[in-house]
């Protein structure tokens, strides 16, 4: 970590935290039973997390779905997905969980990652107590947020205590290793340029060969490393630097059997579900909003399934 690094990490934050998107939600339009700040202890730290609660009653253990912001490991907060978060808690009927990850260059790969796969993994032990089903989870997010969901579903493979049943996949960077410059845009000026990723890839790496590393970059895993992963909704956009990587992924995700939805969304560009078009960005909550319910109803079935050919008759 070098000081002109902190210096201008800690410029874009302040102006992250003071960016809103173009498109949001009315929170009226999704009422919750609550949304509390919860600070769960990890190894970096206490993690600060948004619950956001739904109004359900029945008494059922909630799915969960842990979102993870964008803004390049480097900025962002968690408040920039809010209006979001309410809209898939309240309807999903899910607990959602937005957290708010250590950030490069202060703290860099492996700490986010990691922090974010403790923090689901805290949420499993803590189910009975929170009204949680672990085996019911799911995680997805925004550009490096992306990144960082596909690791923790990476990780979650085989847990004893939890299972990620989905995973969202937003515009997302999966291949570190690529040279910024060689990623193209059909825009002159792209959202998204090859000099502000190069400055996030050199805060998030503390050594340039980590990029190596399919949890920094995924779509360097091999197929068969990548079998067993969660079945996945992928979203691109048709003038992001970033679309080609996460084509790439998905292709590399089915050849390894994993069920994948993708969508191009034609016209957009990077961060297109925060800034707009209004219609796209309708729609590409509609698509995660959608799998996310089919994966929780499946998994619920699963079980239930299951309970019955267990019983005695």
């Amino acid at each position: 970590m070098t000081l002109p690094q902190t210096l201008k990490a800690k410029l874009l934050r302040a102006f992250a935290k003071r960016m809103k998107g173009k498109f949001v939600y009315d929170s009226a339009q999704y009422p919750l039973r609550a949304v509390e700040a919860r600070f769960i202890p990890t190894s970096w730290g206490p993690a600060r997390a948004l619950f956001y609660w739904p109004a359900t009653s029945d008494g059922a253990r909630l799915p969960v779905y842990l979102n993870l912001h964008g803004g390049g490991f480097v900025a962002g907060v968690p408040e920039h997905d809010d209006s979001y978060c309410r809209r898939l808690a309240h309807n999903l009927d899910c607990l959602v969980v937005n957290l708010d990850y250590v950030l490069a260059p202060e703290h860099p790969f492996p700490a986010g990652l990691r922090q974010s796969f403790a923090v689901l993994e805290w949420l499993a032990g803590q189910s009975a107590s929170l009204g949680i089903d672990p085996q019911r989870m799911a995680v997805g997010g925004h550009s490096a947020g992306g990144n960082l969901a596909t690791g923790v579903a990476n990780l979650a493979r085989g847990h004893q205590r939890l299972r990620v049943v989905h995973q969202v996949i937003d515009y997302a960077v999966l291949d570190l290793l690529q040279d910024p410059g060689l990623k193209r845009s059909s825009l002159d000026k792209p959202l998204l340029g090859a000099g502000l990723v190069r400055f996030f890839n050199g805060c998030y790496l503390s050594d340039p060969d980590h990029a190596r590393d399919p949890l920094v970059s995924p779509l360097l895993a091999s197929v068969e490393a990548l079998r067993g992963m969660p079945a996945t909704t992928l979203i691109t956009a048709e003038h992001d630097i970033l679309r080609a990587e996460g084509e790439a992924y998905a292709e590399k995700l089915r050849q390894a059997g994993v069920a994948v939805n993708e969508r191009m969304f034609a016209g957009c560009d990077h961060m297109f579900t925060h800034l707009g078009p209004e219609a796209s960005a309708q729609e590409a909550w509609g698509v995660i909003e959608t799998a996310l319910g089919e994966a929780f109803r499946a998994a619920a079935m699963a079980r239930e399934g299951s309970a019955g050919e267990g019983a005695v008759v």
